[in-house]
């Protein structure tokens, strides 16, 4: 009677575990939050700019760049002359002012696409 019955013991223990989903581990593999309708679609968020003004605002910043290095240079021509000319100094007030509009146009913008 030993015989027999060690021998089930080891082919219990030897065979590989085998099971059968019950109906609670099938909703769990469907999903706890699944729909029956499909899911909506979403529409993409408008962008924040529209291609014309995210265009405006990189010639801005071009500008911009191209201004301070037009600055940078009439001062060195002024330093180089010994002082700054009443004809310096009006270019750089008519640069500053383009510059400070730009810069501007630019802040708006940058503030509007950080929304």
């Amino acid at each position: 009677m030993k015989l027999p019955l060690i021998a089930l013991l080891a082919v219990v223990l030897a065979a590989p575990v085998v099971t059968v989903p019950t109906a609670a581990d099938a909703q769990v593999r469907v999903g706890s939050g699944a729909r029956r309708d499909p899911p909506r679609r979403v529409r993409p968020p408008a962008p924040r700019l529209t291609e014309a003004e995210e265009d405006r605002m990189w010639d801005a910043q071009t500008e911009i760049n191209n201004l301070d290095t037009q600055i940078a240079a009439v001062n060195a021509l002024a330093a180089a002359a010994g002082g700054a000319t009443p004809e310096h100094q009006a270019t750089l007030a008519d640069l500053n002012t383009r510059r400070t509009a730009e810069q501007a146009v630019y802040d708006r913008l940058q503030a509007k696409l950080n929304r």
